[in-house]
């Protein structure tokens, strides 16, 4: 694999973008900031010449080609930092080819001692050389520094005394790489500093033998040597884009002594020779440091000679060095047949079978102490050595009928190493005697379709193959969940889980301090058949392969249910097998099934201990009572690999009664509760499968999250979530909250969407274990390890739209949702690149909040910087600032809740100012009472959109078009809705002259808000002296008398009350102590008539139908004069009257003027 390139010096401060020439010192260029590319993009007046043979590119996470170039950057040492670098791959660009690189100008005209620093890297066996030239007021002077050929591995640095050119004005810095003879031959550099600089040469780096904490500049010469009897152990680590996910340790083999430990950035440090050193490296997330997010890698040398690298792994890699024989998988003592003695009271060996066939390792009759036995057959990589015999292929820990002692009986394929660890309990033994013996081929009936067929068997035997139906067949297995091993292992424990697979698997309900009720699980086979399971290869129908943790499951393992006084199952916990063996045998019986080939023989067990991750119920959650737990394995009773049945499923369970209580910490506890009755369904069935529905039937048909009552969970529930929720008309109820935290959000339709499409990747898959807890609700947790933020990162006054930003460093997102201020929302556009098509991003229109889901179940990939989310396209800004008001959920690609946060200011609008307007309407409003009527919205009349821009009011400061945000119709009492209004901005010199338009909203008791039912009204304009009008389609608008001071604030002008002038004569009419704006201009036209030509009072007559004037008509209507939702043209509360009276009552001819210029 490619070498290293190490830090050895801290990031440097990265400056400000700078004008023409920099006069701020000192000047650091990391090129954060850069585009990467070929050659991407250059900011900061750092240029490429166009002289020369080759481009400078912006670079990050490795070179193309291996054995030259950096793999992280120099600032940040991981692979998502960038530096400059010249490729030179391509006959074209070898050999002599060269790449200028120039700085901005700097003046240096303030400096008194100025200096150049940068770091370079030219690792390869065909490089050329890099020069450091001077430009000079366009003078340039070459060859001022220069380094030539391979440097090695790390980032080094270099420097150039700038004092030659104190004083000067304009001085640019030219960085010439001149590539050598072939591909192998990148030149990088990174973290150039330009400042006043007293250099002090020597060691910078804090671990080296002659390190110097007065060093300012490191010159190459750290030493690395140590004193005698000790040999320096050098970590070399770059880290992917994922550096927080990253610990190692190293460790002295011999006591578990911590020797030193790190996250992701390496050390050096001097060990006692010949220390045994046991390195290991581990990712939190599972997926290490290379290749999946960056090509990270590390090293490991020991007085500089390698002794590992790599960076390909899952959670963890271990390698153990300078170790004697037999310390550990990786250094294993081959051995063969015969009686050995292991030296020490742990030690390893490599057996490889020279014969498929049946193998006996044992400890029996050869010690006195107490010994343990695990046989691996994987690679050393992959095992993971444990305490007990979890994770082995074979083992044995006193179950194998030799007292103290230990003896696996193993089938092993020839040639095949099986790695063989022997151990002690409790330190007992100085040496332990062991033998291997080969017991033969394993003879049997090779026949499938026989009743006697042995799957192991590599060795006909003669007239053993029985017809199926023949007498001497085999009754079947049988197996029985051991009520003594549960009973008398019961035991609370408080765990800390941190593995993120754990709530996955089904081990928690959550993340973090849980409160886990642990026992021992035995599975016994007492009938006359093996139980065959076999392996993921060659019966992939018995395994799950799509797991969290990568590896096969065994799925019908056992299942670990708690049942309240109702009968109703608590999911608690879940056990799959990952490996089901031989873990021991009643007298008489041999065991033979391992992890490569499973099974529990006729007269066997198998063994999951108290102690064993995962062999728990979670009680955290679970309120104090008395419940029921119940072990059951092969519930679905499901025949083996084989088609074999097992010949009584009635005791495949059992149970114990638990008494759950809290103290006032509500830490639980807990009480085995004798007398304990065996539990019976709701239909009375004896550990029967019936459970009561989320509607309360027993056995009911219904499925939690089937909104469309179609008795299925599928994509069109999700997209029914969705719309719900922005119609806000899905309730949480118990077929709906699938989370079951009391609201209904974009977690529970990505819940659904997990369900669904995990249910259609199982169903890829052969299987006959029926188990889908994907789809088993409530479920859900809130995942504490990840955290995504939002900002608003773009606002676009000119297109109308912003955009919002996300960081998700430690998860993929599967949805999300959250809600804006200050605008509505007319549509939404996904900008996640890698989601195109994939992703529905949807709101309402008028609305402020966003939901982004993706149905097919496609997860945005983790980023640890600022990248597009989605585009939000406004139909109005409802206030000053664009906020991002609330994050109601965001979803993980578990489905799971996050940690959100919103991150950054709130973008300001320039250009807006706020009011706080207050009028009554004339029509609607009820004398004495202070309000008016909303017998619009009480008919849900009101349109939803605007109506002013269709009826011919002019629009100015971009008004117009304003959608009522969902909910808004849905208020009752003094915020109820009355009607639209019209809000105008006029010039204070010119009246006349309309600067700013708002449609907005008039509420029962006069306020006037934004489309949102809520808000202030924002108009587009500059902060001023303006006046302020308010306009209706059928009554008479108002204006302001003065211009009046707006801004940013709101700003309140209350038309209601007389003491507010207003422009013209008689512009309101007072009705008590209140001013109303005057009804019954039905022309719209200013002038307010009851007969002649274009009076109001005819309209209203055609709308009822002219002929008939006792007839009315329903809907909104501008002759609709009093609001009512009724035209009415005679009788009482018509629309004609007011008319009448507003023109002065007795002279019907008589007209009145609207007060606006």
């Amino acid at each position: 694999m490619r070498l290293l390139a190490l830090v050895t010096l801290t990031s440097l401060f990265v400056g400000p973008v700078r004008a023409q020439c920099v006069t701020t010192f000192p000047s650091n260029e990391a090129f954060t900031d850069f585009g990467v590319g070929t050659p991407g993009t250059l900011i900061n007046n750092w240029t490429n010449l166009t002289t020369d043979d080759l481009q400078w590119n912006v670079d990050e996470n490795g070179t193309p080609t291996a054995a030259t170039g950096p793999i992280g950057d120099h600032t940040s040492n991981n692979t998502s930092g960038n530096y400059m670098y010249v490729e030179t791959t391509g006959s074209t660009a070898t050999p002599n080819k060269s790449a200028i690189l120039q700085s901005p100008c700097y003046d240096l005209s303030q400096l008194t001692a100025p200096y150049l620093t940068f770091w370079y890297h030219l690792q390869g066996a065909q490089l050329g050389s890099l020069f450091v030239d001077m430009n000079i007021n366009g003078t340039v002077t070459t060859g001022l520094w220069s380094v030539a050929g391979a440097q090695g591995a790390y980032w080094k640095q270099g420097w150039l005394n700038l004092a030659p050119w104190v004083g000067q004005t304009n001085v640019r810095v030219r960085f010439r790489a001149v590539t050598g003879a072939g591909e192998l031959s990148d030149i990088a550099i990174d973290d150039v500093f330009v400042g006043n600089l007293t250099p002090t040469f020597g060691c910078t780096e804090t671990t080296a033998a002659n390190y110097s904490s007065a060093a300012n500049i490191n010159n190459g010469t750290c030493s690395y040597a140590c004193p005698g009897g000790q040999q320096r152990v050098r970590i070399d680590l770059v880290a992917d884009n994922y550096p927080g996910e990253i610990s190692w340790t190293l460790k002295n083999g011999a006591t578990n002594t911590t020797l030193a430990s790190g996250g992701s950035t390496g050390t050096t440090l001097c060990v006692p020779t010949n220390t045994c050193l046991v390195f290991r490296i581990n990712d939190s997330y599972g997926d290490g440091i290379c290749c999946g997010y960056g090509n990270g890698a590390y090293a490991v040398y020991v007085d500089g000679a390698l002794v590992v690298e790599g960076g390909s792994y899952t959670s963890f890699q271990e390698t153990s060095f300078n170790c004697p024989p037999g310390y550990s998988c990786s250094n294993a003592v081959p051995v063969g047949l015969g009686t050995h003695t292991a030296p020490g009271l742990e030690y390893w060996y490599d057996f490889t079978p020279a014969q498929t066939g049946s193998y006996t390792i044992t400890t029996c009759g050869l010690n006195t102490c107490d010994t343990k036995l695990w046989l691996y057959d994987m690679a050393c990589g992959l095992v993971n050595p444990q305490p007990g015999i979890e994770g082995a292929t074979f083992g044995d820990d006193n179950d194998g009928n030799c007292g103290l002692q230990a003896v696996v009986n193993a089938n092993m394929p020839a040639g095949v190493t099986h790695h063989l660890r022997l151990g002690t309990n409790n330190s007992s033994c100085s040496a332990i005697t062991f033998q291997i013996v080969y017991n033969g081929p394993v003879i049997g009936c090779m026949d499938p379709g026989s009743c006697s067929y042995e799957p192991l068997a590599t060795v006909p035997c003669t007239g053993c193959c029985l017809v199926p139906g023949d007498p001497n067949c085999p009754d079947g297995p049988d197996l029985t969940m051991n009520q003594a091993a549960l009973q008398s292992s019961l035991n609370l424990y408080s765990a800390n889980i941190t593995d993120a697979c754990a709530p996955v698997e089904g081990c928690t309900k959550g993340l973090g301090q849980r409160y886990v009720l642990r026992f021992t699980t035995r599975i016994d086979n007492i009938g006359t058949t093996d139980y065959y399971i076999g392996s993921p290869s060659t019966q992939p129908q018995m395994f799950s392969t799509s797991n969290c943790h990568g590896h096969a499951h065994y799925e019908g393992y056992a299942d670990y249910v708690l049942f309240d006084q109702n009968g109703t199952k608590i999911p608690v916990g879940f056990k799959n097998g990952f490996c089901v063996i031989d873990v021991g045998c009643t007298p008489g019986h041999t065991g033979q099934f391992g992890c490569s080939n499973m099974g529990i023989t006729a007269g066997c067990y198998d063994v999951y201990g108290s102690g064993t991750t995962c062999n728990w119920i979670d009680i955290t959650d679970v309120p104090a009572g008395t419940y029921t737990l119940v072990l059951r394995t092969n519930w679905q009773h499901t025949p083996d690999a084989l088609g074999r049945h097992e010949t009584d499923y009635s005791n495949n369970y059992a149970q114990v009664c638990v008494q759950i209580t809290r103290n006032l910490q509500n830490v639980p506890s807990f009480s085995v509760v004798a007398n304990c009755p065996v539990y019976t369904d709701c239909l009375g069935q004896v550990y029967g499968d019936a459970q009561i529905d989320c509607t309360g039937q027993c056995a009911g048909t219904a499925k939690t999250g089937d909104l469309n009552n179609d008795t299925f969970q599928t994509q069109p529930d999700a997209q029914q979530y969705v719309l719900g929720i922005h119609g806000n008309d899905v309730s949480p109820a118990a077929c709906t909250d699938l989370n079951n935290d009391g609201a209904i959000t974009v977690t529970d339709a990505a819940l659904m969407v997990n369900c669904y499409s995990t249910q259609d990747a199982h169903d890829q898959d052969p299987h006959m274990i029926h188990y889908h807890p994907w789809c088993d609700f409530p479920r859900g947790w809130l995942s504490t390890i990840d955290t995504v933020d939002l900002k608003v990162g773009a606002l676009d006054l000119v297109n109308g739209y912003v955009d919002i930003h996300i960081k998700n460093p430690n998860c993929r997102v599967l949805g999300y949702e959250f809600e804006l201020s200050g605008l509505t929302i007319q549509n939404v556009e996904n900008l996640a690149p890698t989601l195109q098509n994939d992703i529905s991003v949807t709101s309402s229109l008028g609305g402020m909040k966003v939901i982004g889901l993706s149905y097919l179940d496609t997860t945005l990939a983790k980023n640890t910087s600022w990248v597009p989310l989605v585009r939000v396209h406004y139909l109005a800004l409802t206030g000053s600032q664009v906020c991002i008001s609330h994050i109601t959920d965001v979803a993980n690609d578990q489905a799971n809740n996050v940690i959100t946060r919103i991150i950054g200011p709130c973008l300001t609008v320039p250009n807006t100012v706020v009011l706080d307007v207050k009028a009554f309407l004339e029509g609607p409003y009820v004398d004495g009472t202070g309000l008016m009527n909303d017998a619009l919205r009480s008919a849900a009349l009101i349109p939803s959109g605007e109506p002013y821009t269709a009826l011919g009011f002019p629009q100015a400061g971009g008004g117009g078009g304003e959608q009522v945000v969902t909910g808004a119709f849905d208020v009752t009492g003094p915020n109820a809705i009355v009607d639209w209004v019209m809000i105008q901005l006029r010039s204070a010199g010119t009246p006349s002259n309309v600067v700013a338009t708002r449609c907005a909203l008039l509420q029962r008791d006069g306020d006037i808000v934004a489309a949102d039912g809520i808000s202030n009204v924002v108009l587009n304009a500059a902060a001023g002296n303006y006046h302020v009008a308010v306009r209706h389609r059928n009554h008479f608008g108002a204006m302001t008398a003065t211009a009046i001071s707006v801004g940013t604030l709101p700003t309140v002008i209350d038309l209601r009350s007389p003491g507010t002038a207003t422009w013209g004569t008689n512009a309101r009419k007072t009705m008590g102590p209140v001013t109303v704006l005057w009804a019954g201009n039905a022309v719209t036209d200013a002038l307010l008539k009851y007969a002649g030509a274009n009076n109001d009072r005819d309209p209203i007559l055609n709308v009822v139908g002219g002929s008939t004037p006792t007839a009315v008509a329903f809907g909104y209507y501008r002759e609709d004069i009093n609001l009512s939702g009724v035209v009415k043209y005679a009788g009482n509360a018509n629309d004609r009257d007011p008319i009448l009276v507003n023109v002065g009552g007795n002279v019907p001819t008589s007209t009145r003027t609207e007060q606006l210029p």
